[in-house]
């Protein structure tokens, strides 16, 4: 195994470790559609996972070493963003919709609405792009469009709860996935 393949490896590594432990600790699959949700869901990250390893372990020393690096930074800025959401949204009970009853808007929330699919899609995005697999787009095509609905019916939730106006406030004021430059200088 040479010096790229082992960074990769090793980066990778501690990035899924981390989102299978929140998966089971943090992120709790409540009854009915969140459950029938993740019938699927879990099977194709499960399938992007593996892959990913798959050709870590078997291509990497294909790849550019810079390109290696790149990509090793692009999964840690996705993982130290889905961190900063989770210690930040630690003391709510979410996942795959619904709403808890309150409004997040500090750490990643002050600059994007939905940091958690962010991070995932920077994680996914990274493997799909260094190793340009036809699974791996099917995978991150997916998932991609699975994060974008799951957001807008998180917001659909919010919005028809008491916490509308507020919501809809902080929307005026933060974009769903990308971050509004304005909210960096303030």
């Amino acid at each position: 195994m040479n010096t790229a393949t082992a960074l990769l490896a090793f980066t990778y590594t501690i990035v899924i470790l981390a989102l299978i432990l929140a998966r089971l600790s943090f992120f709790k699959v409540k009854p009915g559609k969140a459950r029938f949700s993740a019938l699927l869901y879990d099977p194709i990250v499960l399938i992007h996972i593996g892959y990913t390893f798959y050709y870590i372990f078997e291509h990497t020393q294909d790849e550019d070493t810079w390109a290696v690096i790149l990509a090793c930074t692009v999964y840690m800025a996705g993982l130290l963003l889905f961190l900063w959401g989770i210690n930040t949204a630690k003391e709510l009970n979410f996942a795959f919709g619904g709403f808890s009853g309150k409004i997040i808007s500090s750490g990643p929330y002050r600059i994007m609405r939905h940091p958690f699919y962010v991070s995932y899609t920077l994680i996914w995005t990274t493997g799909t792009f260094l190793f340009n697999s036809p699974v791996l787009w099917i995978t991150l095509i997916y998932l991609v469009a699975f994060y974008w609905h799951s957001a807008k019916s998180e917001e659909k939730a919010i919005l028809s709860s008491e916490m509308a106006r507020e919501y809809e406030s902080y929307c005026k004021e933060t974009n769903m996935f990308i971050p509004r430059i304005k909210s960096w200088k303030s």
